[in-house]
């Protein structure tokens, strides 16, 4: 199984959809004949995950803050936090067994990488595409569990709100 997840958007204007498919793509074109693993649907501060195109959620994050810098997610009954730590300038979330992980941002505005608390690499993000619906790869550097897999897709989302509340 690969351990990398591109991200396309449903279409180039207006969408409110992202499709998560296995491996990675370099154009849109390519995911033609292939079902996403995954869809996230983003409705103003509501963000879900659903398995394939319109299956079943599997988890939801809610943004909240003025800049849309937190967000609370929810998964089987089971809630969790996140948003914009200041005082390290990363946007960090706690799994649902209550360990903390870091979005780090690179030099390149569009380049992230997840840290866990003892500062393993556990994923990278690189939201760059010649295609305009390709919105970016995520690479898994570390076994994670299906529910930090979706933790780490919504929280991917969030990342360009901490930009924005940043500047």
């Amino acid at each position: 199984m690969s351990n990398t997840f591109t991200y396309v958007k449903d279409s180039i204007l207006f969408s409110k959809k992202t499709h998560i498919y296995l491996g990675q793509m370099e154009s849109s074109s390519q995911t033609s004949n292939i079902d996403p693993v995954w869809t996230i649907h983003a409705h103003d501060r509501e963000i879900t995950i659903c398995t394939g195109r319109n299956g079943h959620v599997v988890m939801s994050a809610i943004m909240e803050g003025v800049n849309k810098n937190l967000a609370q997610f929810n998964y089987q009954g089971k809630v969790t936090n996140g948003g914009f730590d200041g005082t390290k300038s990363t946007w960090a979330f706690v799994d649902f067994d209550g360990k903390r992980y870091d979005w780090v941002a690179s030099m390149m505005q569009n380049c992230w990488k997840l840290e866990d608390s003892e500062g393993k690499v556990v994923a990278q993000y690189i939201g760059m595409s010649r295609d305009m619906r390709v919105k970016g790869t995520l690479a898994l550097q570390a076994k994670v569990s299906e529910t930090l897999i979706g933790l780490i897709h919504l929280s991917s989302k969030m990342l360009k709100y901490s930009e924005t509340s940043r500047r």
